[in-house]
């Protein structure tokens, strides 16, 4: 007799294929969806009209729709128009969906919690790697180390092709851009040195997981970068040995658990090694300065730490203290940077760090103050917090085709970089022209001068969102136009102003405007801040043209 009875997995085999709803229970969850995907957009609407402060879409569609085109029909043709527009368009789109994903209802609610569950599962979130004791580690930084060879072409070639359609494309390969600024440089002279500063893990990689490392770590085409720079007699300077030597003879880290930098001690150490690589390579003057260093304890919370987005009061990472020695001249000064010294370092944030007040920890301690110090002469820095790939070079292009020329009377530029800049960053190839000072007619004060003025936003760069970087302050920078002065009407014209876009990681009101608005605004002498403001990250402008005009610093006014 024939055994007719399934077993289960025929029984189940014929039941995926067929499922039996009833269409009251069919028609309820099918409102249940609907309600669920229309409830959060409509509540998120509703919050938002609430907010005045609040930039939603419909209102960046808005003024996009009404303003005026600045460009005429004999510059852009109609299809060009078009096409500018439509970029426009998909930038608003695309700053409304970071807004949902960072500033909805939703998200304020659930984030903190919802973070601190992923962490005691050992998860952190899309910018932070949590490890072991109690480390933290920055994706990016990750990236480098366990992503693909960043001289790959298959990886070069996805690079270039993968920017969104209003910014302009990305230039991935670091080879034939270096090659290009040592060409620069020694047409006047100038003998470049490469400072690739390894990231935490490069040192530290037994704190990210468990294994067996050659240490230090680096990305596959690391060993090929280093090859292509000596067959092009282009020295470079590599901190990673002297900071794996610290690692093994001192009981305080070459790095900050809970920060992406280095530990001051390190730092020194470092300098003290870049100057006697410098004094190697290169013949100096004999210039001699009277230095001295004064003590001095910070603590601070790591930037790392801080792109967890997490209740300050919640201190699931304690914060950390470093001792750092302030360099000081011999009439009791703070250190400063000189533009006619034989050296000129151009650095980020590994620079930066115990240099920048803003950063929390320190001033006048950073590696070039350090560097100045072991040599005993004077250093000449342009600094800029992220971007190291591109954003110094961009800084000294600028002054040159401005008609000031800070190579002239230089022997050695150090250009020094995070290492993750290899495999991420935007090797943009740059010009290096000395020009005469141009005629500008943008508005600029008097030197010392301040005036308080009205104007209309013509162009505005975007802010990253707080959080979304390692780092808590940010500069944007606006073209106004139709300038006024705010008590005499007099018109001035335009300006390109830099002003606050995000401080301690909250966005500033500069940061909320939109082209069209107009605004109330103190313009300040660039020059009596700018010793002040120029190492802080900034966001700039998509016209280069525009970005050679001199700037003004901008403070709303209410």
């Amino acid at each position: 007799m024939m055994n007719n009875k399934l077993n289960r997995e025929e029984l189940a085999a014929l039941e995926v294929g067929h499922t039996t709803v009833s269409r009251s229970l069919s028609r309820v969850i099918g409102f249940c969806f609907l309600v669920l995907i229309i409830s959060v957009p409509a509540l998120q609407l509703f919050l938002d009209q609430r907010n005045p402060e609040q930039i939603t879409f419909l209102s960046s569609l808005q003024t996009l729709l009404s303003e005026n085109s600045s460009v005429t029909s004999e510059q852009h043709s109609f299809v060009t128009t078009v096409k500018e527009r439509n970029n426009r368009l998909l930038e608003a789109m695309d700053d409304f969906e970071k807004q949902i994903e960072e500033k909805s209802f939703l998200r304020d609610q659930l984030l903190a919690p919802g973070q601190r569950v992923l962490l005691g599962l050992g998860y952190g979130n899309e910018k932070v790697y949590p490890g072991r004791a109690e480390w933290l580690f920055f994706r990016p930084d990750m990236d480098y180390l366990m992503g693909p060879a960043f001289l790959d072409p298959t990886r070069l070639k996805q690079r270039r092709e993968s920017g969104k359609l209003w910014e302009s494309p990305v230039q991935p390969d670091p080879i034939s851009t270096i090659l290009e600024f040592n060409r620069q440089l020694s047409s006047r002279g100038i003998q470049l040195i490469l400072m690739p500063t390894p990231i935490k893990a490069t040192i530290y990689p037994e704190f990210f997981n468990t294994g067996e490392y050659s240490v230090p770590v680096q990305n596959r085409s690391w060993d090929t970068f280093v090859s292509l720079m000596e067959e092009a007699s282009i020295p470079l300077f590599d901190p990673a040995p002297i900071l794996l030597k610290q690692k093994q003879k001192s009981a305080i880290p070459a790095y900050l658990r809970t920060d992406t930098h280095w530990s001051s001690g390190a730092m020194e150490i470092v300098a003290v090694q870049l100057s006697q690589y410098i004094q190697e390579k290169v013949p100096l003057s004999v210039d001699s300065m009277n230095l001295t260093r004064r003590k001095k304890e910070v603590t601070n919370q790591g930037d790392i730490d801080a792109m967890l987005l997490l209740p300050e009061q919640w201190e699931l990472y304690a914060k950390e203290k470093a001792e750092i020695h302030t360099v000081v001249t011999a009439a009791n000064e703070m250190w400063q940077a000189a533009t006619d010294a034989e050296i000129l370092l151009l650095g980020d944030s590994f620079s930066n760090i115990y240099s920048l007040s803003g950063m929390g920890w320190g001033e006048g301690a950073g590696l070039g103050e350090q560097l100045s110090y072991s040599l005993k002469r004077p250093v000449d820095l342009i600094l800029q917090n992220d971007s190291g790939a591109y954003a110094t070079r961009e800084m000294l292009s600028r002054k040159l085709a401005r008609g000031r020329d800070r190579l002239a009377g230089k022997k050695v530029l150090i250009w020094q970089f995070a290492t993750r800049e290899l495999s991420s960053g935007d090797w943009k190839r740059i010009p290096m022209e000395l020009k005469e000072k141009p005629e500008s007619l943008f508005y600029t004060p008097a030197p010392g001068e301040t005036k308080n003025v009205t104007g209309i936003i013509t162009a505005i760069s975007r802010s990253p969102l707080p959080g979304s970087v390692p780092y808590k302050d940010n500069i944007i920078t606006l073209l106004l136009e139709d300038i006024r002065d705010s008590d005499t009407e007099e018109v001035y014209g335009r300006a390109l102003v830099y002003g606050w876009g995000m401080k301690e990681n909250k966005l500033m009101p500069f940061a909320k405007n939109r082209i069209g608005e107009k605004i109330s605004v103190k313009l300040i002498d660039w020059d009596m801040v700018q010793g002040q403001y120029s190492s802080y990250r900034r966001s700039t402008l998509d016209d280069e043209m525009l970005e050679l005009e001199l700037p003004v610093w901008g403070e709303i006014l209410p």
